[in-house]
């Protein structure tokens, strides 16, 4: 077994944030402090800067087989989200004179989640489908849930903490048989699954960049022509009318880099991040009695969610950082609250599973070697808290 070296640093967290790839960074830079115009101007410097957001919306579209002007530049996967589902409710309750039904899954992210008890205490009907113990939604749960009165059903593409990847096609047809519009949240998926808007036959898909080597602060919402949808905020002309606020030109610029450059490389990628992921896995499974994973079936290549039963995965996540290894307890959006994960709770693993999940995130800059040392640090963390009296020697 490899010595752990002191001083390396492992980042094995990627689903909470990336880092800026190199070709995201010199497509930013002009926009940093040459081309500073304010799009919204009318001189040259403006038209330049103008000239690359719509450059920029037009590559994103072609990505994901939308038309450009159905793609809508935001801050970041938690506002597109928020847009999406409040802005269609609101507008189809606009246009039908009621508060309809909003349909989601136990294990969404809580961007979506929020967003949907928000609803629920401005009174619309809410409703959640269940999810079984692979990780993927109940299909019968979920159709059972839909109605005629359901204005809008929500599911993400690929789970933010097992990495499941749902079958949002069958889902949408489910809604759209209703008469509801579907949204989906591709902020675990896109630039590391192929994601087309009409396979999935999604209305609304929320993206954030910094999940696949852009800056963080950038995102985009695609609605689909015809979708209803509010205005995110009151403001400008900018997006359309529907979201005021100058435009981050450097950030969109550096999405549409790092876009391109990751669907380019995707097939590739994919099949070297999984081999390692699997290795990962099956190096733990050997090296560390009672460990399982939670999540099985097809995931997105770089999650992989492990149970180490009855160690804390607070402590231990804490220990991996001391021997130079990140990694999370669950969602970064939620790893700082000391609650159980309501994804691994919804699935409905034991406590004692759940308590010990840990999971580490990989991507196209992580090594054999990365995995290798992961496993050597994971190793020597359960056996200090096991000397230390934190670990049950009962789960072994």
């Amino acid at each position: 077994m490899a010595a752990v070296c002191e001083g390396r640093r492992v980042y094995l967290d990627n689903a909470a944030t990336t880092r800026v790839s190199d070709a995201a960074f010199a497509a930013m830079e002009p926009y940093l402090r040459g081309e500073f115009g304010n799009p919204s101007a009318l001189y040259v410097e403006a038209r330049t800067t103008r000239a690359a957001v719509e450059r920029a919306r037009a590559e994103i579209a072609a990505l994901i087989g939308a038309h450009a002007d159905e793609i809508f530049f935001t801050s970041c996967g938690t506002e597109s989200d928020n847009w999406a589902i409040k802005g269609c409710m609101r507008a189809r309750m606009r246009e039908r004179g009621r508060k309809g039904r909003f349909v989601t899954t136990a294990f969404e992210h809580p961007a979506v989640l929020n967003s949907a008890r928000a609803l629920a205490e401005d009174g619309f009907d809410v409703a959640y489908a269940d999810v079984d113990e692979r990780g993927f939604v109940d299909r019968g749960s979920f159709e059972a849930r839909v109605s005629s009165s359901t204005d809008l059903a929500s599911a993400m593409l690929a789970n933010n903490e097992v990495g499941t990847i749902q079958p949002i096609a069958e889902l949408s047809r489910i809604a759209h048989s209703s008469g509801a519009r579907f949204h989906c949240d591709a902020v675990q998926a896109f630039g590391h699954i192929p994601v087309n808007v009409d396979e999935l036959g999604v209305d609304y898909l929320s993206v954030s960049g910094h999940k696949f080597h852009a800056p963080k602060g950038i995102g985009f919402l695609y609605v689909r022509r015809g979708a209803s949808i509010e205005p995110f905020m009151d403001g400008g002309h900018q997006e359309s009318g529907l979201r005021g606020g100058t435009e981050n030109v450097a950030g969109i610029v550096g999405m549409a880099a790092a876009a391109k450059a990751a669907c380019k490389r995707m097939e590739q990628d994919a099949m070297h991040i999984a081999e390692l992921r699997d290795d990962l896995q099956q190096r733990i499974l050997a090296a560390i009695p009672g460990s399982c994973v939670n999540g099985i079936g097809p995931r997105v290549p770089g999650t992989l969610n492990m149970a180490i039963p009855n160690v804390d995965s607070a402590a231990l996540v804490e220990l991996l950082d001391e021997h130079g290894v990140c990694a999370s307890g669950g969602s970064a959006c939620s790893s700082h609250e000391g609650e159980l994960s309501h994804v691994l709770v919804a699935m409905g693993l034991d406590v004692a599973r759940i308590q010990g999940a840990v999971r580490f995130s990989l991507s196209d800059e992580t090594t054999a070697d990365d995995v290798a040392f992961a496993v050597d640090a994971l190793a020597a963390c359960v056996n200090q808290l096991r000397d230390f009296g934190l670990i049950d020697l009962s789960s072994f």
